[in-house]
């Protein structure tokens, strides 16, 4: 069932409200799909998250929630330090001379083929497809881009990898997510666009495109890999472009 949401009702979701949504019947995605188009605001704290459980969320639910809590500039500019560079882990973008932090959406996995195959009989290597809810980001660009990457700490920002992604009626997919038997490995290498990073800072890199063709794209977050049971989330960076 699909979830309306008002301009009066966009604000971030807490937990009481995942957990009265959970009361009235609405399925896993629905509220998923809620929290995507609302993010959250709720206790990630031990005891929170074993309120939500206790509650009857699921653990894809909670997966999805974590995924998109986290604090977020409140004038659409990214925090930065003294150097003036992102003081948050993310990806961002240079808009007239200003950070702007790259919209965070959750990205669900799915299989995208017979994954039961790969262990039943052996096979090497299953696809996974995933599925972000929404024709577009809310974040629009034009050639040139620039980007700018905090990392964590021990993480490269090869890791963040760049994709193309393709609207599907009300969602933007990729697939070529790989899964050998023993767990997820090779991401989504095979669509995966190159692009080049300096590092201007600790753990902060900066890259520029200028050939982008129009349409979808976001970076897939160092992690955000299908499981092995093809029920995983993770966090994308999502941007537009317009020609």
């Amino acid at each position: 069932m699909p979830v309306s949401v008002s301009a009066q009702a966009k604000k971030p979701l807490t937990s009481s409200d995942l957990i009265q949504m959970k009361t009235a019947g609405f399925n896993d995605q629905t509220i998923i799909n809620a929290i995507g188009a609302n993010g959250v605001s709720l206790d990630t704290s031990v005891q929170g998250l074993l309120a939500l459980k206790n509650a009857g969320l699921s653990e894809k639910v909670i997966d999805a929630a974590l995924a998109s809590a986290g604090p977020k500039p409140a004038s659409g500019e990214a925090s930065t330090d003294n150097s003036g560079l992102p003081d948050e882990i993310g990806a961002y973008a240079m808009v007239k001379d200003a950070l702007a932090p790259l919209p965070v959406e959750v990205v669900n996995f799915k299989t995208a083929g017979t994954l039961g195959m790969a262990f039943t009989y052996g096979l090497k290597k299953a696809k996974f497809q995933g599925i972000v809810p929404g024709q577009q980001s809310s974040m629009r660009l034009k050639n040139p881009v620039t980007f700018i990457v905090r990392c964590a700490d021990g993480t490269a920002p090869t890791e963040y990898q760049l994709i193309q992604l393709n609207p599907k009626n009300d969602s933007r997919e990729f697939t070529e997510s790989k899964m050998g038997l023993l767990g997820a490995s090779g991401g989504v290498d095979r669509q995966a666009l190159s692009i080049n990073f300096q590092r201007i800072g600790h753990n902060t890199y900066k890259g520029t495109i200028s050939d982008l063709k129009g349409g979808e794209y976001g970076f897939l977050a160092p992690g955000a890999l299908a499981s092995g049971n093809g029920a995983s989330t993770g966090k994308l960076y999502t941007f537009g472009v317009t020609e």
